[in-house]
């Protein structure tokens, strides 16, 4: 059988566009060089200690030289994030993986402070055909792992609010799926996210 996959979401850091909530404490400019960062950082985790193939899908345009630099140094494959919401694109990425792979998973670039055994525990628990769902602090999740698709845990989601984990929770139960639950993370949206992750994380220190 083959080893689950691992699909990373990136956004293009472009300035103005990427991690705006930092702009309280940094410029645009600051902001898309610190989200070149977790990007490069989540890669770099992604690649070490996941057993299975890791793709980077990439929005807008995987041609982007931030991620043929990361594909061409971690050998991950470069796949394009496509159209639609952030639920469609997540949906659409993980039914391309589970037919691939038997199981995906999709694992954020707001968390590159995650220790490499919850890696390696979500990949165990795919590996044992177990669903998979790590949550975040502010109400969402950093990963979400599944052995089969399931449409109904992306439509029609208020991405980016604090109900993202509870409803995904909800509709898992209606359907009968029972997630293995990795640890609780924060997410890397403030300045105040910044500073704790990088007493925890060396290479984030850079960033302050």
């Amino acid at each position: 059988m083959t080893q689950p996959a691992l699909m990373i979401f990136a956004k293009q850091p472009v300035p103005g566009d990427v991690k705006t909530r930092l702009q309280s404490a940094y410029t645009p400019e600051q902001a898309a060089r610190i989200a070149a960062v977790l990007i490069r950082e989540t890669v770099a985790l992604a690649a070490s200690n996941w057993p299975g193939a890791v793709y980077l899908c990439a929005a807008p345009d995987p041609r982007h030289p931030l991620f043929a630099e990361l594909a061409a140094r971690y050998g991950v494959a470069l796949r394009a994030q496509g159209e639609g919401d952030l639920g469609a694109r997540m949906e659409r990425a993980l039914a391309w993986g589970i037919g691939r792979h038997g199981a995906a998973a999709v694992l954020g670039c707001d968390t590159p402070h995650c220790p490499w055994e919850v890696l390696d525990d979500a990949n165990s628990a795919l590996a044992r055909r177990e669903d998979v769902l790590g949550p975040s602090d502010d109400g969402g999740y950093y990963l979400l792992g599944l052995t089969r698709p399931y449409p109904e845990l992306f439509r029609d989601m208020p991405w980016g609010g604090a109900r993202v984990l509870a409803l995904t929770c909800a509709r898992a139960e209606a359907l009968g799926v029972e997630f293995h639950m990795l640890p609780p993370l924060r997410d890397i949206d403030t300045p105040a996210d910044l500073w704790l992750a990088a007493q925890q994380h060396e290479a984030l220190r850079e960033c302050l």
